[in-house]
């Protein structure tokens, strides 16, 4: 498999462009929503893994099950992915206040894609937009890890009692 950047596959990668174009999209070009890189990179979690987040009843192999354990993002990813989509002019950067919004071209990209994984991932970002985009980032990471333990058969209180 071809790495595109160090540790990431071309796959990823541009799953991960499809993601974040799609997530923007459903909160369309004029939304006053919080969309800075780190927040665009917490909502990716939940995009990343929708069985976590809705009634997704998936039958899942054993490494894409697990996976979410070792969740902490990799930034450089992030980084080449937002570049890639500013530079093929699918979102753009207000440097006002540092959030990402989707263009025209960019809505046109996210509908010309039919398929299973974008129509996920847009049942996923309404999700978010409902549930998560109002939260702070340290409530959303709370979130994340109480997903993941939660998953892992371990209830908040046992875990901390435990420490």
């Amino acid at each position: 498999m071809k790495e595109i950047i160090k540790g990431i596959s071309f796959q990823e990668y541009n799953l991960t462009i499809v993601r974040i174009a799609t997530f923007l999209s459903i909160l369309d070009k004029d939304h006053k929503k919080l969309t800075t890189k780190d927040r665009l990179i917490l909502f990716d979690f939940y995009l990343k893994y929708p069985e976590l987040t809705s009634n997704f009843e998936e039958k899942i192999d054993f490494d894409t099950k697990y996976s979410y354990f070792h969740w902490k993002p990799n930034y450089r990813l992030y980084s080449a992915s937002l570049a890639d989509l500013k530079a093929r002019e699918l979102i753009f950067y207000s440097s006002e206040n540092g959030c990402y919004y989707i263009t025209d071209r960019g809505n046109e990209f996210v509908l010309g894609m039919g398929n299973t994984y974008v129509d996920k991932t847009k049942v996923v970002s309404e999700y978010i937009n409902k549930n998560i985009l109002k939260l702070s980032n340290k409530a959303i990471m709370e979130d994340i890890e109480n997903i993941i333990l939660k998953k892992r058969g371990i209830d908040n209180e046992t875990f901390f009692k435990d420490i």
